[in-house]
């Protein structure tokens, strides 16, 4: 199975220049290091994503946007948060990600 979920990084339109921002800040620069950490990620076997759900996205020619919810299992702990990455093209290709977090929860500390 990780396998071939390297196989897809390797496969995708990933620039090989891209640079890819996570939203607690660590930074990959390039095709080569994105597919180490997705690797690095992956193993041991028991870091899963359990869903990685888009709820709504927009693309044009050069920018879209997505927000989603990531629900995974990593070092033995589950979690779950939303999202938005801002991905920028370069033709057919990925050349820059950037991720947002957002807590899952939600409140409205003004309703009584």
């Amino acid at each position: 199975m990780a396998d071939q979920r390297h196989q897809k990084v390797t496969d995708s339109p990933l620039s090989e220049d891209i640079s890819y921002t996570e939203c607690y800040g660590a930074q990959y620069q390039g095709k080569a290091e994105i597919e180490k950490w997705f690797r690095q990620w992956n193993h041991p076997v028991e870091n899963k994503v359990k869903s990685w759900t888009v709820d709504k996205s927009y693309v044009d020619k050069e920018t879209g946007f997505f927000t989603w919810t990531f629900h995974y299992v990593y070092n033995g702990e589950e979690n779950i948060f939303d999202g938005l990455s801002l991905v920028k093209f370069s033709g057919s290709k990925i050349c820059e990600i950037q991720e947002f977090e957002q807590k899952h929860e939600k409140f409205r500390p003004f309703l009584k």
